[in-house]
């Protein structure tokens, strides 16, 4: 049963990604403070950033929702995202909802599936379909109409599940009265009566959900990135989206800077006196080459939405749908790792391609102050 569920892991992410793709043509953006009243309606999606945000009313249409304390009340006929410190759910929600928090409280009535990160989760609502969780703290209530994977530190649960549960903890409590399904567990300590064994195949949806964490978790860094340096992220796409050659310009000084680097940085290693260098030429290829992706990603969310003549002057829906296309494609095997190097490629030639155009100017000015100095 487990391993048939497993479409329905992959439609909804599939799903989720086409989304970010579609253009939105009619959405509803809030900054700051804001707070939604019962008696108010959203007829379109809804976009909200700041401290405090409260939704009592209803939205007909996706909410998406960054704050530091977010309590939704009421109802959303669409998808729920939500990134914040603070979270409480306790409306009802028709789509998928995906959630990540320090501390997550959810006993909403949710239609269909549910996608958690939090420090600590307590879940007692009632999730009409799969719950995939990850959590150090993880409490789970109420009732879970298909299957639930968790990983968790510690994890109790008294929630009557339809389908399997799968679990990845060090410490969990579970009775096995409760699941409907199959039980399949790893742990070092475990309170369950039965000898459980775990292969390969059962952790197929926990790739799914680390997926969605590294996609979460990257694009709050490439929104930062972009807020800190937004002329750099400019200059970086020119050298990306300007033409094809431009595109393999950056591709090809990156490829020969990632395999020929490394031999004279290993010699300057050696020679003890360039080892300080080195470490720092170093670092700055493992920064590049691990967030300056971000950037890369977001040219190619900027390029695909200008074939919508979707304008993206802040590049934040530049980068969410290429971090969505990149989480995709590493799930496709073989492909993965030849994208992966791509990126790395195109992230460290465009940067070093944008540095060494800026040079001559660098020196000009400096020139300049020194001579007005003298």
């Amino acid at each position: 049963m487990f391993k048939l569920k497993i479409r329905n892991i992959i439609l909804p992410t599939v799903i989720f990604f086409l989304l970010l793709i579609t253009p939105s043509y009619a959405a509803k953006m809030e900054t700051g403070e804001y707070t939604l009243d019962k008696e108010s309606i959203v007829e379109d999606d809804l976009y909200v950033t700041g401290d405090n945000i409260t939704i009592s009313g209803i939205v007909d249409g996706d909410l998406v929702v960054m704050g530091k304390n977010i309590t939704i009340d009421g109802t959303i006929t669409g998808d729920l995202y939500t990134i914040g410190n603070n979270i409480k759910l306790s409306g009802t929600v028709s789509g998928n909802t995906f959630t990540l928090g320090s501390n997550v409280g959810i006993s909403a009535t949710l239609r269909d599936n549910l996608y958690a990160l939090g420090m600590i989760t307590n879940i007692s609502g009632s999730v009409n379909g799969d719950v995939m969780v990850a959590s150090g703290q993880l409490s789970l209530d109420g009732t879970v109409s298909d299957d639930v994977r968790a990983l968790s530190g510690q994890l109790s649960s008294t929630a009557s599940i339809g389908g399997d549960f799968l679990i990845e903890s060090d410490n969990f409590t579970i009775d096995e009265n409760d699941i409907s399904g199959e039980l399949i567990a790893g742990s070092k300590s475990t309170k369950l009566k039965n000898d459980i064994k775990v292969t390969k195949d059962d952790f197929f949806g926990f790739n799914l959900g680390l997926a969605l964490i590294n996609f979460a978790g990257m694009y709050i860094v490439g929104i930062i990135l972009i807020i800190l340096a937004p002329v750099k992220t400019l200059s970086i796409e020119k050298k990306i989206t300007t033409s094809w050659i431009d595109l393999l310009k950056s591709y090809g000084v990156g490829i020969v800077i990632i395999f020929a680097v490394p031999i004279p940085l290993f010699l300057l290693v050696l020679t003890l006196v360039g080892a300080p260098l080195a470490i720092l030429i170093a670092g700055v290829l493992i920064f590049l080459s691990t967030f300056g992706t971000l950037w890369v990603e977001s040219a190619i969310g900027h390029k695909i939405l200008q074939q919508f003549k979707k304008d993206d002057s802040g590049r934040f829906l530049s980068l969410l749908l290429g971090r969505g296309i990149s989480t995709v494609i590493k799930l496709i095997p073989f492909v993965n790792g030849l994208y992966t190097l791509s990126l790395m490629a195109l992230a460290v030639g465009s940067v070093t391609r944008v540095k060494y155009h800026a040079y001559p100017k660098t020196k000009e000015i400096a020139i300049k102050k020194l001579s007005k100095k003298k």
